[in-house]
């Protein structure tokens, strides 16, 4: 199982928003989403809420507001592995080809399209550019526009010339409109210089229109063979744009994410995997029970009791420190208790009350009011029933004497009459004297100890969760 941990949160009482600080709760390797768990390192404490969605890399919502303690700088994990699904597995893929045949598309369009195409780089950036084919395009106009450029330098030439043997075969008229000739040849002069410059400008634009007609005939081609290299017989194709389904198939034993292995229903880990028992569920009189190997793994212990030698933040796994604690009745702990039957629940005093507006329930306690533990006693079922309590006592001793006027003293209960005698100068009945012990045991069992030596457990229930 994956772990995220990364940062510190704050959490407040009351509230359903939880606030991370160097966090990444969006970023889409990671996988955190709603439905998963949050677990808080608090005062020794695990606790546990439940995600309803994700803001951003620093905010997250749980699905019920907060009833610890406002605090911030807490630690935190986010088990991530178990919700990658094959379904989501599936769309980060289509994601993923879409992404890739959105640029395919793109680079054809570059290569046939006629208008500018926009590129979406891996980072974000969008670049628009011209395709191959308006380029071309734009080439062949500015072609024919050097083309008819150098036809009207042409026929400006032409006029020229007609102008000059119109100028020599009229010479006579010629003289009277010299001024006018002259200022013709002027005109003449300028224009075929003009047509000398236009042409030599269309030169240059026609080498230039078929260098660059050269040069987008080779991207075009280079473009093409790129193109033309990808094995697209590897990839998968989508068989539905609405359902977004995959064709194809996938070895999903071989499926990472972050380098660790992705499980599914289809390719489920063994024990030795994810290091846990390798039970088998088997059905015995309709009622399901678990084996490990030849030895029975009972499932059916809500409610037992026990004494463990752990400390009670050392418990294994399903069980909890008897100490009368409150859980959530939403809780599994809470659902667990309020599983028990009405019986078990009255006998030991498990009840359902409201705190802040929230209903908890607790586990039994195994601890007088002053803090002491309990012995455990067998009860009869009839005249004791399980969870009576009885309060700490002692036997009552008794002893008495009289009839000191006689030569026999009565004594009974724990006094005992060791001795009795006559005085030496004879006296009365007053001058006895009487020896008398006080012996418990002539009551009460006696030995050399009155508590036997003990060692500490600690008090536990099983809820199994």
């Amino acid at each position: 199982m994956s772990w995220y941990n990364t940062g510190t949160i704050a959490v407040t009482n009351g509230s359903k928003i939880v606030t991370g600080v160097g966090t990444k709760w969006t970023n889409s390797l990671i996988g955190i989403c709603a439905g998963q768990m949050l677990l808080l390192n608090t005062e020794g404490f695990i606790e546990i809420c439940e995600i309803a969605s994700v803001q951003s890399d620093t905010q997250l919502t749980l699905a019920n507001k907060y009833n610890g303690k406002t605090r911030s700088g807490i630690k935190y994990q986010i088990p991530t592995s178990p919700n990658v699904s094959i379904e989501a597995l599936a769309l980060r893929i289509s994601e993923m080809l879409n992404y890739y045949q959105t640029q395919l598309d793109a680079w054809q369009m570059i290569l046939t399209g006629e208008d500018a195409v926009t590129l979406t780089a891996p980072d974000g950036r969008q670049v628009t550019i011209k395709s191959q084919y308006s380029i071309a395009n734009e080439l062949t106009k500015l072609l024919e526009q050097s083309k008819v450029y150098a036809e009207q330098t042409s026929k400006n030439a032409d006029i020229a010339k007609n102008a000059s043997s119109s100028s020599n075969n009229s010479a006579a008229s010629a003289k009277s409109s010299a001024d006018s000739a002259s200022s013709s040849a002027t005109a003449s002069r300028d224009s075929a210089q003009k047509s000398s410059n236009s042409a030599n400008a269309a030169s240059l634009s026609e080498n230039n229109a078929k260098t660059a007609e050269q040069n987008a005939k080779k991207s075009a081609e280079d473009a093409k063979n790129a193109a033309s290299s990808i094995d697209t017989t590897v990839f998968l194709k989508k068989s539905g744009a609405n359902d977004q389904s995959i064709n194809g198939s996938l070895n999903v034993k071989t499926l990472k994410e972050n380098d660790v292995r992705v499980y599914s229903p289809n390719n489920k880990p063994t024990a030795d995997d994810i290091g846990a028992i390798p039970a088998v569920k088997k059905d015995v009189n309709g009622l399901p029970i678990y084996m490990v190997g030849n030895h029975l793994v009972c499932s059916d212990w809500v409610g037992k009791w026990d004494l463990m030698p752990f400390r009670r933040d050392e418990l294994p796994f399903g069980w909890y420190f008897r100490n009368g604690d409150n859980y959530l009745l939403s809780s599994p702990q809470g659902q667990a208790l309020n599983s028990l039957s009405v019986n078990y629940k009255n006998d030991h005093r498990i009840t359902i009350k409201t705190i802040n507006g929230l209903q908890y329930i607790n586990v039994p306690t195994a601890f007088a009011p002053d803090g002491r533990g309990c012995f455990m006693r067998a009860v009869n079922g009839t005249t004791r029933q399980v969870g009576s309590w009885e309060d700490d006592a002692t036997r009552n001793i008794t002893a008495q004497f009289g009839n000191f006027l006689t030569s026999k003293l009565d004594a009974n209960g724990a006094f005992r009459v060791d001795a009795i005698a006559k005085p030496a100068y004879g006296g009365n009945s007053h001058g006895w004297h009487t020896v008398l012990s006080f012996d418990a045991s002539r009551v009460a069992p006696t030995a050399n100890e009155n508590r036997a030596i003990n060692i500490g457990g600690t008090p536990v229930i099983y809820l199994g969760v």
